[in-house]
């Protein structure tokens, strides 16, 4: 489990607040990771077809980076995944 991965539910969408270097690296070297969110317990984070999903046990979801994080990491950031 990463506990410097920080991600928050928003709605039916999670939201992927701090960590994203540590994210981008561990899906890559791992391919999924497993990250803790608040009220919820330890989600597995991979990525398919190029999107971020989170798996909770009963259904997948999106994760959410924000543009502006992604703009700040580099552009080709988001090829990456």
């Amino acid at each position: 489990m990463h506990a410097d991965i920080w991600i928050v539910r928003n709605g039916s969408d999670y939201l992927l607040l701090h960590g994203h270097l540590r994210l981008h690296s561990t899906l890559n070297g791992e391919g999924a990771a497993y990250v803790e969110v608040a009220d919820e317990g330890i989600v597995k984070i991979t990525c398919v077809s190029g999107c971020l999903q989170v798996d909770s046990g009963n259904a997948l979801s999106p994760l959410c980076v924000q543009g502006a994080t992604v703009k700040a990491l580099g552009e080709n950031l988001p090829n990456a995944w």
